[in-house]
């Protein structure tokens, strides 16, 4: 095939985009790098044994010939335009070249809805930001978010609406994980997902996208990875919570003994009942001490980013606040063909729900605002099913697919777009001024 090669450093620069960040961070060991000196992987059936990734891995390499398009030119000469980190040789979405990256972690204790709460997080997000907000929220990387994509479609994508499904828990080994060899040292970094965030038609930035657009790169984490000794230099598994834009701890108060005390009268939720207890607010005080000792923080001082508090399983416990199924904190702008958030229903809904926790549960209000600022702790009530599970014959907790119908899923990662990276998410402060253009921001 004769195709026009590029070869020289000027030719080379012409066929990269005009627009890339001046920094990449690798989303796996976090090394930092211009993106001019990202590695390629490549295509040739012939390159297969990498260093650190093993003979069945292609292997990676610094291109020195291009093709017009932009691909590389791997050894063998064939074209392709897979990336990878030049130091840990992991795979990374292109989009992570051209446009800033979020990073958000999400941790709690085992079987506390986490996954299913990530699942229903990300598909109510799909349908929100496209339909109110003029925002494309897409998959950046499809390959990286496939284990999240079978939790979505086992949740809501199903054909029978009448079955009775469940998902997985996250692991501390597996698919979570990819596996990198350094000498005689394995190291094991989680698998993060990608999102591609950016305006479309109707959205106050169309006219200039690429001013706010962003990556979202979300990690999750087992709540196995918080127990003593599971943070080892091989196995850096909590490590980006340091490095992360926000946090987001799913506290569940169907594990809480003085929760379960107050709901008695008024939940049959099986989870109320269930023999699950964990000592939520220890894991809490072990991710600050985490966070702390890894940037390099006094353990008196507060962590400056963002952390949501995610109050899940909301159902189970609505009845506390009036049993009301949870409002969308947002409306339609006047003449508009967008949505502006309503920072007021939000933060109002973070004292109600922090006052419930300082009377059952001080501890964990203690804790979350000892770790970070507390103007910058949010208390938010969730729901990833919006309703209790049943037992089916064998006596396992499991959802029907036609009784979904998650609330508020989508309102923290809405939250902390709006307020703390702005541009994406236009919001109004205040529901009592007059006019709709003072009140966007």
């Amino acid at each position: 095939m004769d195709e026009q090669l590029i070869e020289s450093e000027e030719d080379v620069e012409l066929a990269k985009p005009s627009s890339l960040v001046k920094e990449v961070i690798c989303p796996n060991c976090w090394d930092r790098f211009a993106p001019e000196r990202v590695w390629y992987v490549s295509s040739h059936p012939d390159l297969y044994g990498d260093l650190l990734l093993g003979e069945n891995a292609p292997r990676r390499f610094l291109p020195t010939r291009f093709q017009p398009d932009g691909r590389a030119i791997d050894p063998k000469g064939s074209p392709t335009h897979r990336l990878a980190c030049p130091k840990c040789h992991l795979p990374i979405p292109r989009v992570l070249l051209e446009r800033p990256t979020l990073f958000a972690s999400i941790f709690g204790s085992p079987k506390s809805g986490k996954s299913y709460l990530l699942a229903a997080m990300t598909h109510t997000l799909r349908k929100t930001l496209p339909q109110s907000f003029a925002m494309d929220f897409s998959d950046a990387d499809p390959e990286s978010n496939a284990i999240l994509h079978g939790y979505e479609d086992t949740l809501f994508n199903s054909g029978d609406p009448n079955a009775m499904v469940q998902i997985a828990k996250t692991e501390e080994v597996g698919d979570w994980y990819q596996r990198v060899t350094t000498g005689t040292t394995e190291i094991f970094y989680p698998k993060p997902f990608f999102f591609q965030m950016s305006p479309v038609a109707g959205h106050p930035k169309a006219d200039v996208p690429a001013t706010v657009a962003r990556t979202l790169c979300l990690y999750d984490n087992a709540g196995e990875s918080f127990q003593p000794g599971a943070d080892q230099p091989n196995n850096p598994v909590t490590q980006h919570m340091a490095r992360a834009s926000c946090l987001l701890f799913v506290f569940d108060p169907t594990q809480e003994p003085d929760f379960r005390k107050a709901c008695s009268a008024t939940s049959t939720d099986p989870q109320m009942k269930a023999a699950v207890t964990s000592r939520q607010d220890v894991l809490l005080a072990e991710a600050a001490r985490r966070v702390k000792t890894y940037r390099n923080l006094s353990m008196t001082a507060v962590h400056d980013r963002p952390l949501v508090v995610l109050v899940t399983k909301y159902d189970a416990w609505q009845n506390l606040l009036g049993g009301a199924r949870l409002d969308n904190p947002w409306r339609q702008h006047s003449n508009s063909r967008f949505s502006v958030l309503q920072i007021d229903a939000i933060q109002n809904a973070s004292a109600t729900i922090r006052k419930l926790l300082q009377k059952l549960v001080p501890q964990i209000v203690s804790t979350a605002e000892s770790f970070v600022d507390p103007s910058r702790v949010v208390y938010l009530p969730v729901s990833a099913t919006g309703g209790p599970p049943r037992a089916d014959e064998h006596g396992n907790l499991r959802h029907r697919v036609s009784e979904l119908n998650p609330m508020w899923t989508e309102v923290p990662l809405l939250y902390v777009i709006s307020q703390f990276f702005p541009g994406l998410i236009p919001f109004q402060k205040s529901t009592a001024a007059s006019d709709d253009k003072d009140r966007l921001k």
